[in-house]
């Protein structure tokens, strides 16, 4: 199993609580990109010490400043003199822009390997710990009077996302504990970060913005920690198309791959994937401390039929199956003189505004068997009633269940009296549905598996264990097929050009079960012939399933190793 080294002690403390920060280039007019972060320190109430350097002032925004850089934490050689833990580099300019760019930064990795020194960035915004009053960053977010402190860790690959998520958490009364552009993880990359928010205890969730993937294995044996101790991980992610994956590494030189590859990487490692950028911050409420639901049935409660129906026609979409009201609900209910109607809604139009009955079908519909997850829609009582709309929901206990909470006006009182109670509630029926998709089966047997990489070559199946149907190699299309060869003499499967032109394929990290292998084998449309369709013979899926399982790929070699700190980290040949 993939793992990652052991973090020095002082790092998450320097990282996330530092009690000095020196401002190398710091700029006496604090309109400027290199003059924001000493206003922004001073604006948001940092308690630690400042220190400006700046070669020809001896103040800087009226702070005592220091002319050269050998007088205090400076450049990455004196950062090491000075026993500085971490470096934050704001300025662009090296992997990401050229083979010269990448020598560059190759080389100021040397001199903090070399010094035992950190480094965030290139090409990095900063670090904003809300929860620590600390505003080490350019981003002009940080104009705004206060920053919520919250509970959810944020490490972005991007640096302007974090302004982003910041203003429109805000409007929501979601906060952060602590968030880090990690730009070009020339050092410090996404996956070490992560294992140190696992430990962090203001932090119960981590968001991840990523463009690319650059450390596998360090970010996946985070996650599996994140899991075990019951801190989900989200990751929005780009590159689902071309010009994505383009952009990705034009921007922070990020290599992007495959996009089925990286949902099944997510997958085997328990990351939940959001399709949409607010489903980052709206969705840690929903699964953090909450343990994997049993299965994708998901009830719908509402008193709004047209409200509800754009959430309920998402979630079949994205293959989740709606459950309508079920026995004990329909009894329950009749007590309150509400009769349900058919259907897959729960819908409690005009009865449902009064509290008692919304209340009864949110108790009965948590407390039951017949679904897994309930969604909760709430119409104009919304907007007009706030104190009264979303009281049920506020004191519905979700149990073993997920409970998410749709309100179709526009109603911020409503939001954020349901994010006071830290209940999961959202703006668009797009988000609530991708939450909700996004939300973890039990994915424990999953975890428990090895990752390891595919081999890919026919002739190795064999000696791996997999059963071969005979065959012969002929020289030529005109060379006459041997006798001890019996007809039919095809393999028939769904492969070649077409695979890639319809995307027909599963795709699971190696090795996996024969249960797996099954659902993959269910999941390929091409193969419905071998499944029996319209009255054809059923091929040996049972064969095939044996064949998909036995496929043990041998380990990929280790990536390329630096030294820093005394600890070994993996940095890809992307990066240098």
């Amino acid at each position: 199993m993939p793992s990652i080294p052991e973090p020095a002690p002082n790092l998450a403390r320097a990282l996330f609580r530092p009690r000095t920060v020196a401002l190398i280039g710091a700029s006496d007019d604090p309109a400027k990109n290199t003059g924001r972060p000493q206003r922004y320190l001073a604006r948001h109430g940092f308690a630690g010490s400042v220190v400006p350097v700046n070669a020809r002032r001896d103040r800087v925004q009226e702070i005592p400043a220091h002319r050269t850089l050998a007088a205090v934490p400076g450049v990455i050689r004196d950062c090491a003199e000075k026993g500085v833990s971490v470096a934050t580099i704001y300025s662009d300019g090296f992997a990401e822009s050229g083979a010269d760019g990448a020598d560059h930064q190759r080389e100021i990795v040397d001199i903090a390997v070399a010094g035992g020194v950190r480094l965030i960035g290139p090409n990095s915004m900063g670090v904003i710990s809300p929860a620590n009053r600390l505003a080490l960053s350019v981003n002009a977010v940080l104009e705004m009077e206060q920053l919520a402190p919250g509970r959810i860790g944020v490490v972005s690959q991007s640096g302007t996302i974090l302004g982003t998520l910041i203003s429109r958490g805000a409007a929501r009364g979601i906060g952060f504990s602590h968030m880090i552009s990690v730009g070009n993880e020339c050092d410090l990359g996404v996956g070490e970060i992560v294992d140190l928010l696992v430990d962090d205890s203001e932090t119960d969730a981590v968001a991840l913005f990523l463009e690319g993937i650059r450390d596998a294995e360090s970010l996946g044996a985070a996650a599996r920690r994140a899991h075990e101790a019951g801190k989900p991980v989200i990751a929005y992610k780009l590159g689902r198309s071309a010009a994505g994956r383009q952009l990705a590494v034009s921007h922070s030189g990020a290599i992007a791959g495959g996009d089925r590859s990286v949902d099944a990487y997510f997958r085997h490692y328990g990351i939940l994937r959001a399709d949409m950028l607010e489903t980052l911050f709206e969705m840690p409420a929903l699964v953090a401390g909450h343990r994997p639901g049993k299965g994708r049935r998901v009830s719908v409660v509402t008193t709004t039929g047209g409200g509800a129906a754009t959430v309920a026609d998402r979630l079949g979409a994205l293959g989740l199956d709606l459950v309508g009201p079920g026995e004990a609900l329909r009894q329950r209910l009749s007590g309150l003189g509400v009769d349900l109607g058919g259907g897959p809604l729960v819908d409690l139009t005009m009865a449902g505004t009064r509290k008692e009955v919304y209340a009864a079908a949110l108790e009965t519909l948590l407390a039951g068997d017949d679904c897994d997850a309930v969604v909760a829609v709430v119409g104009s009582s919304g907007q007009s009633h706030p104190e009264l709309a979303v009281a049920p929901i506020v004191e519905a206990d979700p149990g073993a269940k997920f409970l998410a909470a749709f309100i179709a006006p526009e109603a911020p009182d409503s939001l954020r009296r349901l994010t006071t109670a830290g209940k999961a509630c959202f703006r668009t029926p797009e988000a609530c549905a991708d939450a909700v998709r996004a939300a973890p089966p039990d994915i424990g047997a999953l975890l428990r598996e090895n990752a390891a990489d595919e081999r890919g070559a026919s002739r190795v199946f064999a000696a791996l264990g997999v059963e071969q149907a005979h065959s012969v190699v002929l020289p030529s299309a005109d060379d006459p097929v041997p006798a001890d060869l019996p007809y039919p003499v095809a393999v028939v499967g769904a492969g070649g050009v077409l695979a890639e032109v319809y995307g027909d394929v599963a795709v699971r990290l190696a090795p996996v079960d024969a249960a797996t292998a099954r659902d993959m084998i269910e999941a390929v449309k091409g193969l419905a012939p071998l499944r029996g369709y319209r009255g054809a013979p059923k091929g040996d899926l049972d064969a095939l399933a044996r064949a998909v399982a036995a496929i043990r790929p041998s380990p990929r070699p280790r990536s390329t190793r630096c030294w820093c700190a005394g600890k070994a980290r993996g940095l890809s040949p992307s990066t240098g």
